[in-house]
């Protein structure tokens, strides 16, 4: 009979105290604030009285994405990029992506479209045909520089940047919140990119059975550590 209480004391006390090294969590909050980025790529045509433009280029591009991505940490997200073709533009111009990303190519044309990917260590460069009204996806294998070239407009181009690691968070406007988990314990780079380039860098280690704040604000192309300019103010 006691031997029998003794193996439930045990049991009790495992439950109540679990032994995990992966018990640890990070929380990040990052407010952001997107930038605007303008174009003035404008070609027109001038005879002394008729003035038009050859291609019909919007005058404000999309806004680029901040993204933040976690060296050493291995997650298991899948992460696609979506391009859209229509006329002689893409709806981006950079795209950011974790090792084993996939962009999925959207054609908005009722003709097929064909697009080149030039890879900074490829041999060969790699040409994908869209169909009318279609989407082709294409993973991106390999840590490196790649770019997207327009088959028809060669002036239209994509550059890709793919991280020698597998998680990458794209950033919304205004508030973002995110929980991770199931990060073990150990020393990580939390680094931000605006588009392709990385404004932002900082080493930080994850502490076991323990769950800490990451909080950041993005305004104006400026990251700044809340957590950091809450300490040195008290």
């Amino acid at each position: 009979m006691k031997k029998i209480s003794k193996i439930l004391l045990v049991c009790s006390l495992l439950i109540l105290c679990p032994l995990s090294v992966s018990a640890a969590m990070i929380k990040l909050e990052i407010d952001c604030k997107l930038n605007e980025e303008k174009n003035e790529n404008r070609l027109d045509i001038k005879d002394g009285y008729w003035k038009f433009p050859v291609v019909k280029v919007p005058q404000s591009k999309e806004k680029e994405h901040y993204s933040v991505i976690i060296e050493s940490y291995d997650t298991k997200e899948a992460k696609n990029e979506k391009i859209e073709i229509y006329g002689a533009d893409f709806s981006l111009k950079s795209v950011l992506l974790p090792l084993n990303g996939v962009i999925t190519f959207e054609n908005k044309e009722n003709f097929p479209r064909q697009i080149t990917i030039i890879g900074e260590s490829e041999s060969e460069p790699v040409t994908v045909t869209v169909p009318p009204k279609s989407a082709v996806q294409q993973p991106f294998i390999a840590a490196g520089s790649y770019r997207i070239v327009d088959g028809a407009f060669s002036w239209n181009t994509v550059n890709v940047t793919v991280l020698a690691t597998n998680y990458v968070w794209t950033l919304k406007e205004n508030r973002n919140r995110r929980d991770i988990p199931d990060i073990a314990p150990g020393s990580y780079t939390l680094k931000i990119y605006y588009g392709t380039n990385r404004i932002y860098s900082e080493a930080f280690t994850v502490v076991q059975n323990a769950a800490q704040n990451f909080t950041y604000k993005i305004e104006k192309g400026k990251v700044t550590n809340l957590d950091a300019l809450s300490m040195s103010m008290d």
